[in-house]
């Protein structure tokens, strides 16, 4: 991590006097949207499509247990949680899909919660560093059509907003949940508890928040230890009994010789919030953020020696006269502290000049993983590796203005103007382990490591040039470096170039609305996404995975158009926006299989699993959302929320394997809909009925992936949640609800959970 640069611009920050410079309050936060007469115009305001959930509908409608549930039935947007706890949980859009964390950014009040150190399921979010009873609002912005995000926001902008008390308060929750899941030899409930607590107050000028969240969950299976049916017979190996017979995802004859990824953990985020008035309007805000972890993964053996009846792990066997390798039983634990700050200051004068400065520094003080090598019974035989990526994070310093003169026609504009630098640094070394359960490091195995730096100057203006019509154009350039790259083994180390872009992106987005219950839309941008640090530099090798880094990526880049009209109502509103999104050079992440090709560095897949990057010449994305929702519909009380995406996707080009020309990219679905009915009995009782439809994709870019409805391919889903909350007294409320009430058992390669119950107790104070 570059400390010099961090400390550096603290320095600058807190010397700043009130005139120094600008703020952009759009870019923070996007306002609440709420259904009531008269209605707030989403179409003027903003310049591409805004939704928003707030507190109150997401206490009725959703089983929360972490900050990304919150999203579960906004339009077109998925968060990839394949279980409760999950620490992988990157942002699926219209245009993006749930192995490319990168092309969308998460925000907390305005600090950035993306993890830009990588692009796949590795590098999601930092979700567990806001809690969903933080939560006040969550606002989406889609698509790269505003000028003050970088090029990572083509596939959309999440803020989670959420406050600072005023006066005396003190909340408190607690939450258990389990979950029955029956697949291949596994039949048994995983459950798990969540805690919240927090305490805060106003003080003169001085609010502060102080937070506490522990989530301890475990997991249903994450992966099965499996092998396609082979033509070699053999008698020399044991013969084993316990397997179980299907077909894989491109309809193959495999067999399953047991459960992996039994993940286990415990993690607690804790957190200090304060914030000072320093004069009527200008206010500073400082939190800091510990989030630990303590994780085991455990696997589960279906198969037992004919002879003896004992557990086969990895290893040589003979099952129905065939020779199978048994592999992928690779316990492991990991255990990690990370720490993120930030500091915000920050004018709100609303007149002609307001100014913000936001500088936030994520660091992985402590992050190590140790795996088994999967020789014989894991338990026994305890060879495995240690990966530690301590020293890795990121350090991001923005400062933003706003100015709202009219001009000489009496038009008011706000012109917003800012620069931007962020320093992303991994840090991966990988060592040979003698036992895998206390991960003392043997020899080097590999390491990883390198730099990349953002810098950016953006400038925009929204002109109201009369009260039916808006035009807001800008644009954003950007610079990029990447650097200090190397990769080394216990034999060899490369070292690569320092490499740099500058690319410039225009935005541009024209409102008009000639009566106030109709509003129209179009907008167009173009957005840059330059390659990170673990695309570019990381090779990691765990258990039987390869990732293999690729340094010679171009950055990708995304012309994107939208036409939205709304029409609103007394007690709702409806959405129709048609998208355009044209992708040159995508960057998009692959998975083979052992002895499949990779079209650089190893020629061939030598493991189990093997992923890399690579850029795809152009990927075509079209399509058109629908958003509705309405208050008291037919009957006083009863609450609904729809909405519908429909995407056509297709790869027109891709000269590194032209054989996937008009195929489907990854993870795209062609359909989603999602729709949830709240009815409100009086002032106590909230009941819920919501379901979510998920259509066709792909996981691999041959679209060979012809039965997804299985472990390896990803399928469609239609699930089905129940929640009722009762207010029995002034400060508490009780909650009971279900997620996939129809137990509908889907795939995004990992099996999705099945159906879970839950129970809820919050105190409000």
């Amino acid at each position: 991590m570059n400390k010099t640069l961090y400390w550096y611009v603290l320095g600058v920050l807190l010397s700043l006097n009130q005139s120094a410079l600008a703020e952009h309050n759009e870019q923070i936060e996007l306002d609440d949207v709420t259904v009531t007469a008269p209605l707030d115009s989403r179409i003027i305001r903003y310049p591409a499509t805004v939704e928003t959930y707030n507190k109150q509908q997401i206490q009725d409608t959703v089983n929360a247990t972490t900050s990304m549930q919150t999203l579960k039935y906004l339009p077109s947007f998925q968060v990839r949680e394949r279980y409760i706890g999950d620490r992988n949980g990157p942002i699926a859009t219209r245009t993006t899909g749930t192995l490319s964390s990168a092309q969308t950014m998460l925000y907390a009040d305005g600090v950035l919660l993306s993890n830009l150190l990588g692009n796949s399921y590795s590098f999601p979010p930092r979700w567990g560093f806001v809690s969903p009873e933080e939560i006040e609002s969550v606002s989406i912005l889609y698509g790269p059509f505003s000028a003050l995000y970088a090029g990572n926001s083509f596939g959309g902008v999440v803020n989670l907003n959420t406050r600072m008390p005023t006066k005396l308060e003190a909340h408190a929750n607690a939450q258990g949940f389990a979950q029955n899941f029956e697949l291949y030899g596994t039949d048994k409930t995983v459950n798990g508890n969540h805690e919240t607590a927090s305490i805060g107050s106003k003080v003169d000028d001085l609010s502060f928040l102080l937070s506490v969240d522990r989530l301890e969950s475990e997991s249903q299976p994450m992966q099965f230890a499996n092998a396609l049916q082979p033509t070699m017979k053999t008698v020399s190996h044991p013969v084993v009994t316990g397997a179980y017979t299907d077909k894989d995802q491109i309809n193959k004859n495999r067999l399953t010789f047991g459960a992996t990824g039994f993940d286990k953990s415990e993690q607690i985020n804790t957190k200090v919030k304060l914030a000072y008035d320093i004069t009527p309007q200008i206010k500073a805000t400082y939190s800091l953020g510990l989030w630990d972890l303590d994780s085991r993964v455990e696997v589960e053996s279906y198969i037992k020696n004919a002879a003896t009846g004992q557990k086969v792990f990895n290893g040589a066997v003979n099952f129905g006269g065939f020779a199978y390798t048994v592999s992928g039983f690779t316990p492991s634990e990991a255990e990690a502290l990370h720490v993120m700050q930030a500091l915000d200051v920050k004018s709100n004068t609303k007149g002609f000049f307001d100014w913000q400065v936001t500088l936030s520094d994520y660091d992985y003080q402590k992050d190590k993983n140790s795996q088994s090598t999967g020789v014989g019974n894991p338990y026994v035989t305890r060879a495995g590796r240690v990966v530690n990526q301590n020293g890795t994070g990121w350090t991001v310093f923005d400062t933003r203005g706003t100015l709202r003169p009219v001009d000489g026609n009496g038009d008011q504009h706000v012109i917003d103007v800012g620069y931007h630098i962020d320093n992303y640094t991994l840090h991966s070394q990988t060592n040979n382990t003698a036992d895998w359960k206390t991960g003392q490091k043997g020899t080097l195995f590999g390491s990883s490591r390198g730099e990349t730096q953002a810098q950016a100057l953006y400038a925009q203006d929204k002109w109201q040039i009369n009260p039916e019509w808006a035009l807001t154009f800008g644009g954003r350039t950007e610079h990029w470096e990447a650097s200090e790259g190397r990769n080394q083994t216990a034999t060899s180390t490369v070292n690569y170039q320092t490499q740099s872009e500058t690319k410039f992106s225009p935005k541009v987005s024209l409102s008009f609305e000639p009566v106030p219950a109709w509003g129209f839309r179009a907008a167009a941008g173009q957005a840059l996404r330059f390659p990170t640090v673990s695309e570019l530099y990381q090779q990691l090798s765990q258990g039987g995975s390869l990732v293999e880094n690729n340094p010679h990526l171009k950055p990708e880049e995304v012309i994107s158009g939208e036409l939205t009209a709304e029409r609103r109502f007394a007690n709702g509103l409806l959405r129709a926006s048609l998208f355009h999104e044209s992708k040159y050079d995508a960057l998009i992440s692959q998975t083979v299989g052992n002895g499949a090709s990779i079209p650089f560095g190893t020629g061939t897949c030598a493991v189990t699993i093997c992923s890399f990057i690579q850029n795809v010449d152009h990927v075509r994305t079209n399509g058109i959302e629908f958003s509705t929702i309405w208050e008291n519909v037919g009957i006083h009380g009863l609450d609904i929320l729809a909405n519908a995406t429909f995407t056509d996707a297709e790869i027109l080009r891709n000269d590194l394997n032209p054989a996937t020309h008009g195929n489907k990219p990854l993870r795209i679905p062609k359909q989603q809909y999602k729709v949830a009915a709240t009815y409100h009995q009086g002032n106590n009782f909230t009941y819920t009925l919501a379901a979510r439809y998920s259509g066709r994709q792909y996981n691999t870019l041959d679209n060979t992936d012809v039965n997804p409805g299985t472990f390896g391919g990803t399928s469609k889903f239609f699930i089905v949640d129940v929640k009722a909350n009762y207010k029995f007294a002034d400060r508490f409320t009780a909650s009971i609800g279900v997620d996939n009430l129809n137990n509908y058992k889907a795939y995004v390669f990992h099996p999705y959970p099945q159906r879970t119950g839950y129970l809820q107790l919050k105190f409000n104070y």
